[in-house]
């Protein structure tokens, strides 16, 4: 998940996750017939190109658009291919500046990139092949955020997977990833408290303007603390500089990070959700804080009068929801695809399995 200063960019690296997959198969995944396609879409100046796997029949298929977790993420095959397996159509594509497609994700607040999964909504809805009115989203870590606020902004989105997608903003979710590192580094929990305390200080002020004094403070007296040079190094170096001339800074302050994005609130766009929707964590998540994301989404959809979302938490999975194989790698958590496709069945009508 890429959300932090533009100095330091977090990623989600999903290498050798296809790998571990690919000997995961839930009971209909032996279906033959599925075949594939090459699309290309335009979306805000950018060519975007992917891959639309498509289930065997000529039915109108209901189909599901695959949201990018952060960084510079291609297409996902392996997911998009498992969805056609179970009846359901789907189009992955590499996101902009990725492989074939052009642009640049990087340029952009990570709320943009919402416009590219609506475009292939479009691209979908335009198609005979497709039911216009099962078309959903599926999204991991950033993908998380995405898929909610798209569904929150399109009528023609009509249901939300997200995995790993976070109820916190992308500043908090960042300060409990930083933590979980400084912990991996041997910090103890005062040290952790003092050192998320003191970013939460410093991005406040350059994002809101808000806290000087306060943020002042706070880093000049963590430059006297052993803590201190390793969250320097997670901010690349920034806090290197001194104190008075960051914290005035206005080429940092104007950061996309501290503009747009660090203070993005997912509330509001699961306000907006009247679709049907799941939200699936692993509680050994380290990159996104699951316990108060969990709360924060129940609370938000029931004051909003939801009924139709449902939360799953495997146990022992991690972010990208894989758990420790016997062989000593990792794999997909027991019942997390399973778990997707029950939920498929009850909310997208699939077709009935085929023994």
């Amino acid at each position: 998940m890429r959300h932090g200063p533009p100095a330091l960019y977090v990623l989600v690296i999903l290498a050798g996750v296809a790998a571990a997959c690919s000997s995961v198969r839930s009971s209909a995944q032996d279906i033959q017939g599925v075949r594939d396609e090459p699309v290309t879409f335009r979306s805000a100046g950018a060519t975007l190109s992917g891959t639309l796997f498509l289930p065997a029949g000529g039915d109108r298929h209901p189909a599901v658009v695959l949201f990018h977790g952060s960084g510079p993420q291609p297409r996902n095959s392996f997911m998009a291919h498992w969805f056609a397996e179970h009846g359901v159509a789907a189009l992955t594509y590499d996101k902009r500046g990725v492989n074939a497609s052009t642009g640049d994700f990087r340029i952009v607040p990570f709320t943009d990139l919402v416009a590219d999964g609506l475009s292939a909504v479009t691209l979908l809805k335009a198609r005979g092949d497709i039911d216009p009115k099962r078309i959903g989203v599926w999204g991991l870590s950033q993908g998380g955020w995405l898929g909610p606020l798209a569904a929150s902004l399109s009528r023609d989105v009509a249901f939300v997977i997200a995995v790993s997608g976070p109820g916190v903003s992308p500043g908090e979710q960042m300060v409990f990833y930083y933590a979980n590192q400084l912990r991996a580094q041997g910090f103890n929990e005062q040290e952790v408290a003092e050192a998320s305390d003191t970013r939460r200080k410093l991005w406040r002020v350059l994002s809101t303007g808000d806290g000087f004094d306060a943020a002042r403070t706070s880093l000049e007296h963590a430059r006297s603390l052993r803590w201190f040079s390793a969250v320097n190094e997670q901010s690349g170096g920034l806090l290197s500089r001194p104190t008075d001339e960051l914290l005035n800074d206005v080429a940092v302050r104007n950061r996309q990070w501290y503009r747009f994005e660090a203070n993005y609130d997912p509330t509001i766009a699961l306000r907006g959700l009247k679709v049907p929707a799941l939200f699936v964590f692993g509680d050994k998540d380290d990159v996104v804080p699951v316990e108060p994301s969990v709360a924060i989404i129940r609370q938000t959809l029931t004051d909003a009068g939801d009924r139709a979302f449902s939360i799953v938490v495997f146990p022992g999975a991690d972010h990208v929801m894989t758990v420790p194989s016997a062989e000593g790698g990792r794999r997909l958590a027991p019942g997390y695809l399973d778990t997707i496709e029950e939920w498929l069945r009850k909310n997208v009508e699939l077709p009935a399995r085929t023994s």
